[in-house]
């Protein structure tokens, strides 16, 4: 058989024409979330020149995921999933032209910065679930480990592509006129999203109270030992560092000696080597559910992050991030795939919420960690001491999980989540 003829078997989401539309205008949303990134932190460093702010943007930013994670996969659950990723939309496209407009005009101050790094994080809050539940509708569930792993891979090709733009509009218009471009990025899944017919939700459970629907979804998650370990994991690497050393880049480059350019580029590494990651995980087998992965690339992670705390040349620091982001796309896809697949259909959107809020919403509390640390101890030695911490807290969770890790590596999924699996064709 041709390798044109065995392509689709290794990415069968790719052969649903409405998925392949949709991965186009999501990854235009990424990309312009990430222009809006890389030209705000580089204006906050510009008007600061403090650490603390550049973590506190962190927290602003994510403090939306800690409150509300809960509450957006229960709105994933109730309500047409397409209007809630219109209003998704929406708010991306306020916060770019609040940006640019307070630029442009000099009346940009730290706390416009800090409401509109939080309807930003809304905005995140909002898609995250939304589109997970609408791409789950439009792949059915045995092309569903496909799509996760493929949309998951979007997010690092937006982080490569985004610096890249963001880095070159910054030198050619200027921030603020960059983040008045960056509103045209989104309008492209908007108009997707008028054309599908995916709901993505469970209409009929509306009248049900809000708490009595999230408690449903905290239940199965507490009866699954083996997300509850996942989520361990995952919640242990954002709380205490997420991608606050991202936040820092602008010391760290300065530290390095590097100009806005290379600032760009150090982000673009990282990026381009979370695509190699997620390429290398799908050409290894990523549609079959390996929870030790999400423990062996938690740890890579950290080990990498201490090399990179020690760095004081530019090009190891540039190939240091790029294995950075390949260990982090290794073990955040595979806990994503797991969970998604794993958790049943008429709570997936509470389930993925509750994900969320492991994944993201400790970020704002790294934020204020890094933000704070890299004020006491400057940038490098309080990203060494996290990763340290970090590493430390992924052994004790391998220890933990000993006998999850057993049953995966004799090929058994654990018996709450046989049926699920079942049920994807993983």
């Amino acid at each position: 058989m041709s390798n044109s003829a065995q392509a689709p078997k290794r990415f069968p989401a790719l052969t649903v024409p409405h998925f392949r539309l949709y991965a186009a205008g999501s990854l235009l949303s990424m990309v312009g979330d990430n222009i809006e990134h890389v030209i705000g932190y580089w204006v906050i460093w510009e008007l600061t020149q403090s650490p603390f702010w550049l973590g506190y943007a962190v927290v602003a930013h994510w403090l939306p995921f800690t409150l509300f994670s809960f509450h957006s996969g229960s709105l994933a659950d109730r309500f047409d999933c397409r209007w809630l990723i219109h209003v998704s939309q929406a708010l991306y496209v306020f916060t770019s032209f609040g940006w640019g407009f307070l630029y442009l005009n000099g009346e940009l101050q730290i706390w416009h910065m800090a409401v509109l790094l939080v309807i930003h994080g809304v905005a995140g809050l909002i898609f995250t679930p939304s589109s997970m539940l609408i791409i789950h509708e439009m792949v059915g569930a045995d092309k569903l480990v496909s799509a996760v792993g493929l949309n998951a891979t979007l997010r690092p090709l937006s982080t490569t592509i985004g610096p890249a733009i963001g880095g070159l509009l910054m030198a050619t218009i200027g921030p603020g006129w960059s983040f008045i471009a960056n509103t045209l990025v989104y309008v492209p899944l908007s108009v997707a999203m008028m054309v599908f017919r995916y709901r993505g939700s469970s209409i009929s459970k509306r009248s049900e109270g809000e708490w009595t629907f999230i408690r449903q979804g905290l239940e199965t998650v507490r009866q699954n030992a083996t997300i509850i370990g996942l989520l361990g994991v995952v919640a242990a690497s954002s709380f205490l560092l997420g991608n606050a050393f991202q936040a820092l880049l602008p010391a760290f480059a300065q530290r390095l000696g590097a100009s806005a350019t290379g600032y760009s580029i150090l982000l673009s590494a990282n990026g381009f080597g979370a695509i190699v990651g997620g390429l290398l995980l799908s050409s290894a087998g990523a549609r079959r559910l390996r929870p030790v992965v999400v423990t062996v690339g938690a740890l890579t992670w950290s080990v990498l992050l201490i090399g990179f705390s020690l760095s004081s040349s530019y090009w190891p620091s540039l190939v240091l991030l790029a294995l950075v982001g390949a260990a982090q796309v290794v073990f955040v896809s595979m806990a994503q795939s797991i969970v998604q697949a794993w958790a049943p259909q008429a709570v997936r959107g509470r389930v993925i919420g509750l994900y969320n809020f492991a994944a993201m919403g400790p970020r704002a509390l790294s934020g204020f960690v890094m933000g704070s640390l890299a004020t006491v101890l400057g940038p490098p030695n309080a990203l060494l001491l996290v990763a340290g911490i970090i590493g430390v807290l992924i052994l004790v969770a391998s220890m933990v999980n000993r006998g999850l890790w057993e049953l995966e590596m004799k090929n058994e999924a654990p018996p709450e989540c046989r049926g699920a699996v079942a049920a994807t064709g993983s």
